[in-house]
């Protein structure tokens, strides 16, 4: 295992979960599992404005991770039932999160703003098992720049 991959768990009760949850993923940041939420407990806070744009922004491109709600530093989200991208990516793959960043980045040229990932690495793209989907994750590393 290389040093920036994140450390995975893999739960007990096959029957609950079928992926791994991430127990490290190297932000300093805790995870839990309330439902069918993934809760992300942050070690910051966000913009005030953080949550609307980041909808906005789902509404054009809609593989990014559903964030449903933002408070007290937590960030509650879907869970995807997939897998990391990689070390299985295929060219295919890789090609649906460039276009994923591509789509971001004409919506922040068309709304005339810079909000985007800084943490685009494939460690932060899931694909969705049902449906071979592939998803950016991390939706906290979304910043406001210039």
């Amino acid at each position: 295992m290389h040093e920036d991959e994140p450390q995975y768990i893999f739960p007990e009760d096959e029957n609950k979960h079928k992926v791994p949850l991430i127990i490290d993923s190297g932000s300093n940041c805790k995870w839990s599992l309330t439902g069918d939420m993934i809760v992300k407990h942050l070690s910051f806070d966000l913009h005030p404005k953080w949550l609307t744009t980041y909808k906005k922004l789902r509404e054009h491109e809609p593989r990014l991770v559903e964030v449903f709600e933002y408070r007290d530093r937590k960030m509650y989200m879907e869970y995807i039932d997939g897998l990391p991208i990689y070390p299985n990516i295929t060219l295919e793959k890789y090609n649906e999160a460039l276009d994923i960043m591509k789509n971001i980045s004409q919506w922040n040229k068309d709304n005339n703003m810079c909000f985007i990932n800084h943490a685009c690495g494939l460690r932060n793209y899931l694909v969705e098992n049902k449906t071979g989907k592939v998803y950016m994750i991390d939706a906290d590393s979304f910043k406001f720049y210039g």
